[in-house]
């Protein structure tokens, strides 16, 4: 088993071949046998969505796609990143608020089409199909599904760390596909607002050129579709969580002849680096470099306390040299080094990635 887990989830009245394109390529494979992907496993899940007058309603499917998921051991990998197509968006969404134990393996959600502000088409195809689906998808004011989804992902700290970014379909789709067939004209089934509300703004949502079918049917690896996941997924590596061992030392501490050098509270900072998410977990001190030091006290010294920032608090205290007769020999001289426990996540990438 690898370290990650990509879950394709298809959308509204889809199935595991809503991926596949006209001649033929089928993206989970592609990723599969793709080396840039090559710490991933794949996974492609399915959910009960039938062409017409369905049952289930989004609780409901986001239910059984947590477990279709647990099922094929998708959440023993230590992360998982979903692709998803439409409804299977929102489907991902409500499962993690379900369940959000399993919210910190999340690392990411790539969206195609989904409609979090609601389809027009949805809303239409509601007055002939009694899908529940269809009203949980429409954007008709008076639905209140979608608006409480979003509120609800926002106020969970369990869930509203999870990177979210979405691709929207730049072509109408013919009316003679999935419900669009309620429609005469061609029509966009998910707008540009809708498709990209709440979703990551540092890295910009990408057009796809195809309809809200096709655009999740990429003919190759260089495909608009295949290439905006490629770069997410480069743009955010496998974490490898490691500690290390860092020191950082305050020289310069003197005693002089009968005196005493003691301090409740030297600060010893320590440099973390930001793009490793780098945090002390424990820290350590000790006196070194001595010089004629005596009684030292508490030996070895004591990390009091650790700052947010990794600073380190300690406690220490030593004697200088005694008098010898009515003669000084010299001064006491010492260093106190904090050994930090430094917890990193290091990106792990694919020998390919370039």
């Amino acid at each position: 088993m690898r370290d990650r887990a990509i879950v394709f989830v298809h959308g509204l009245h889809g199935d595991k071949e809503s991926w596949r394109a006209a001649n033929g390529a089928y993206w989970p494979d592609m990723v599969r046998t793709d080396p840039r992907f090559a710490y991933s496993d794949v996974d492609v899940a399915e959910y009960p969505s039938p062409n017409s007058n369905g049952k289930m309603s989004s609780v409901q499917l986001a239910e059984y796609l947590w477990n279709n998921l647990r099922q094929n051991r998708v959440w023993d990998h230590r992360e998982v990143v979903f692709v998803a197509h439409s409804l299977g968006g929102i489907l991902v969404e409500e499962m993690l608020l379900l369940h959000p134990a399993q919210a910190p393996q999340v690392k990411l959600i790539v969206s195609y089409g989904t409609p979090h502000e609601g389809s027009t088409v949805a809303r239409v195809a509601a007055f002939y199909d009694k899908d529940p689906l269809l009203n949980d998808l429409s954007d008709a004011g008076s639905n209140t599904f979608l608006t409480k989804l979003e509120d609800t992902w926002r106020s969970r700290p369990a869930v509203n760390s999870i990177h979210r970014f979405c691709a929207y379909e730049g072509q109408d789709t013919r009316p003679d596909q999935g419900f669009v067939r309620y429609l005469r004209p061609h029509t966009r089934v998910v707008g540009y607002f809708s498709a990209t509300y709440g979703c990551d703004v540092t890295t910009p949502p990408q057009e796809i050129p195809a309809d809200h079918i096709g655009m999740i049917k990429p003919l190759n690896r260089n495909a608009p579709a295949y290439d905006f996941f490629r770069r997410v997924y480069r743009d955010n590596p496998i974490l490898q969580e490691q500690d290390t061992i860092k020191e950082s030392t305050v020289g310069g501490l003197t005693a002089g002849c009968g005196q005493t050098n003691t301090n409740p509270d030297l600060q010893v900072p320590i440099n973390l680096d930001s793009s490793l998410h780098e945090r002390v977990s424990a820290a350590t001190a000790l006196l070194v470099n001595q010089v004629d030091v005596h009684d030292v006290d508490p030996s070895p010294p004591v990390v009091t306390k650790i700052d947010l920032d990794g600073t380190a608090h300690v406690r220490y205290g030593f004697k200088g040299p005694g008098r010898k007769l009515i003669v000084c020999t010299g001064t006491g001289r010492a260093a106190v080094e904090v050994q930090f426990t430094v917890h990193q996540q290091v990106p792990l990438r694919e020998p390919a990635n370039r």
